[in-house]
């Protein structure tokens, strides 16, 4: 495909917009699905009584819900799109973890209840290694950025440069590589899927160092005097 990089636009998507979108994201269930756990047993894990209970009433409503989707985003989950024109070129998923109810089926659960949960990062086959996955990330980071949001984490899966096309397409998960690459690091280590983090406050910290040496490297230029501005005796 003929396509240039800054073609591709990445925005919020609304409901009204989400009901007009061909993309298979829209009808997945995976991170919504709900398996039937003993309240007593997802305390013992999750000791954050208030975020439990919001999950619970989360579940609640979605399980009824004709495309639970349009629950997640009514709940106050983001959604963002990468456009080329009017064709969805991917999507992006993220919200607090408990409207996330997958997760409880992991063993690296629960993420911290301070940051924000990625859940899906999909971009359709065609529009790969065009670097929308990692466009439309930035334009989620600068979002919680802009809101004082600490921290990312996501659930990674471990594929290795051999997996087959298919399992690749078919996985719910971002690679590990592709986070580790883009400033994520493991905090709960599983053999097969680790609980992964990325710290929005170090990317503030090191964008403003460099910011700073930018604006020094001026000033020192300025005060350099070049050879032809040095006076012969």
């Amino acid at each position: 495909m003929n396509m240039n990089f800054k073609t591709v636009n990445i925005k919020d998507i609304s409901l009204e917009q989400l009901e007009k979108l061909n993309i298979k994201c829209i009808n997945c269930n995976y991170w919504f699905d709900t398996e039937n756990t003993n309240f007593i047993e997802e305390l013992c894990k999750n000791r954050d009584v208030w975020n439990l209970l919001k999950s619970k009433i989360f579940e609640r409503r979605n399980k009824n819900s004709r495309r639970k989707i349009f629950c997640f985003k009514q709940s106050g989950g983001r959604i963002k799109g990468a456009f080329s024109g009017k064709e969805c070129a991917g999507i992006i998923l993220s919200g607090k973890y408990y409207l996330f109810p997958k997760l409880k089926s992991f063993k690296v659960y629960p993420p911290d209840s301070e940051g924000m949960f990625l859940g899906c990062l999909y971009v359709v086959p065609e529009y790969r290694d065009m670097d929308v996955e990692k466009r439309m990330l930035m334009a989620l980071e600068k979002d919680l950025i802009d809101e004082r949001i600490k921290f990312i984490e996501t659930v990674g899966e471990r594929l290795s440069d051999d997996t087959s096309k298919d399992k690749y397409e078919k996985s719910h998960l971002i690679p590990v590589k592709f986070l580790i690459k883009n400033g994520f690091y493991i905090i709960k280590n599983d053999r097969y899927f680790p609980l992964l983090r990325l710290d929005l406050k170090t990317i503030v910290t090191d964008f403003a160092k460099s910011k700073l040496l930018s604006v020094r490297d001026i000033s020192l230029k300025k005060k350099v005097r070049s050879p032809a501005m040095i006076k012969k005796n």
